[in-house]
């Protein structure tokens, strides 16, 4: 599974400290510790710090890749945002593999950041939902996300370079709603050819949840059984990364050995 880095994200206070100050320090520190915990891509989010949004997202950028050559996701919820803030990160990073997230299924959404991601050769996250907000239903999010996948192809986004996201919402605010982006996972599996990766924002699911950590783990596991591709989600948690392994190893993704945690960190070269 790709694991994408949650935690250098403003919505972090030191996080955010550090984008206000300028300071690598805290950032490269953080970002270490994800690196030994397995991120394969590094998620950056400048959350609601004020000022040059912009700026602080190539500053985030800049700051990750003096440590690490990881590809990097762009992260935010406004779209006007990203057609800024792609290209200048693309201008001072020609060479990073990019990702933004996120793009809705929404005309007016699909019709920036699709072109963005082809004109940029960057991968995009389509979430599942449209105009008309989070689906409360399996059939929605499908037809959601068939909609973004079949367009995002059409524009000439590879199948390897486009990810969906069934949309996770908290367990306390939205019961059952986890069932629905389980069975959206595995209906979106097998509507499209080839079919697209699948990532969550795993910590969306317990967010103000008491026992956060024991619901991200269990959840991942139900995804992982559906197809999930890939979590956004804090790599420095070893119980859930063990049971990501762990899931992975009885799916069969994986071989067997006495210590499949530690083949697992071999082979990713930790």
């Amino acid at each position: 599974m790709i694991i994408f880095s949650e935690r250098v994200n403003g919505m972090y206070r030191d996080v955010r400290a550090a984008i206000k100050e300028q300071n690598k320090t805290v950032v490269q520190d953080l970002l270490k510790i994800q690196l030994a915990g397995g991120a394969d891509v590094i998620d950056i989010n400048i959350g609601p710090v004020k000022g040059d949004a912009v700026g602080h997202f190539v500053w985030l950028a800049q700051t990750v890749s003096e440590i690490t050559d990881k590809p990097i996701s762009l992260d935010s919820a406004k779209a006007n945002l990203l057609v800024d803030v792609v290209p200048a990160v693309r201008g001072v990073l020609p060479d990073t593999d990019l990702v933004i997230n996120s793009c809705t299924a929404a005309p007016e959404y699909m019709d920036k950041l699709i072109p963005l991601a082809v004109e940029h050769r960057t991968g995009i996250i389509g979430l599942t939902m449209d105009q008309e907000g989070v689906p409360g239903n399996v059939e929605k999010r499908i037809e959601c996300g068939a909609t973004f996948m079949m367009t995002a192809l059409e524009a000439g986004i590879s199948s390897d370079d486009i990810f969906l996201d069934p949309i996770t919402l908290p367990i306390n605010a939205a019961f059952k709603q986890q069932e629905n982006v389980v069975e959206a996972i595995r209906q979106l599996a097998m509507v499209n050819d080839p079919p697209p990766k699948f990532i969550i924002g795993l910590s969306n699911v317990s967010t103000k949840c008491l026992m956060n950590q024991l619901l991200n783990r269990t959840f991942l596991v139900m995804c992982l059984t559906a197809g999930l591709n890939a979590a956004i989600m804090d790599a420095d948690d070893k119980d859930l990364v063990e049971a990501m392994i762990t899931a992975e190893v009885l799916l069969g993704k994986h071989l067997y050995s006495g210590d499949y945690t530690k083949a697992w960190k071999m082979k990713k070269g930790l």
